[in-house]
């Protein structure tokens, strides 16, 4: 049967207040009502105007995705993460190339023609995860049943480009809260890196 739901709402901000689109709550299913909990799946991830859309996706361990190509020139997709290393070379708008993503972890997204093109992937196993909107909010479901203070963990790819940098937060049912990140904002280098030299900025330690 299914457990009632509490509805909590975070917003997360940075340093100066702002909100941060795209952070990553990830919480243990113990917590989490059954139809809230991740579930295996496809997801899309879309190439649109030179840009991975979405740029933050969040699947259980299992799930597959599927990598369209909706601008009308080629993209060449890569990815040096542990979790899923691999290569989907030069393709157009007729395929669909589909992957499964098997292991828990961040996997980072490159095009090798568009150094502009970043996306990332959260794999969980025996958590769920949410994505803050635009105005830094997200809404979580929670058991009714647990206790109203919980243990999270928090993840942006301004942090690092490594999950086991999330932060680890306390979590009140009751009162909600608004939470700051320490995030360091991109900057312009003053000199342009090599191709490789970019990748791995992008992924981290492999």
């Amino acid at each position: 049967m299914e457990v009632n739901a509490d509805e909590l709402t975070l917003t997360i901000v940075d340093e100066k207040g702002s909100p941060l689109p795209n952070a990553v709550i990830i919480v243990d299913n113990a917590y989490v009502t059954d139809k809230a909990k991740l579930k295996v799946e496809n997801k899309i991830i879309d190439q649109v105007d030179r840009q991975f859309t979405p740029f933050m996706t969040v699947i259980k361990a299992g799930s597959e995705v599927t990598f369209p190509n909706s601008d009308n020139i080629r993209h060449h997709v890569y990815s040096f993460s542990k979790p899923k290393p691999f290569e989907l070379k030069l393709y157009a708008n007729e395929e669909k190339p589909t992957l499964s993503f098997n292991k828990p972890g961040l996997v980072t997204l490159g095009c090798n023609i568009h150094d502009q093109m970043i996306a990332h992937i959260v794999i969980t196993e025996d958590e769920t995860a949410w994505i803050t909107g635009e105005n830094g909010k997200v809404t979580l479901e929670l058991n009714t049943a647990v206790e109203s203070l919980l243990s999270a963990r928090i993840w942006h790819p301004l942090m690092s480009s490594d999950l086991t940098s999330a932060k680890d937060v306390t979590l009140d049912k009751v009162n909600g809260k608004t939470l700051m990140l320490d995030v360091v904002k991109e900057q312009a280098d003053k000199e342009p890196k090599s191709r490789l030299e970019q990748r791995f900025n992008r992924t981290g330690n492999l």
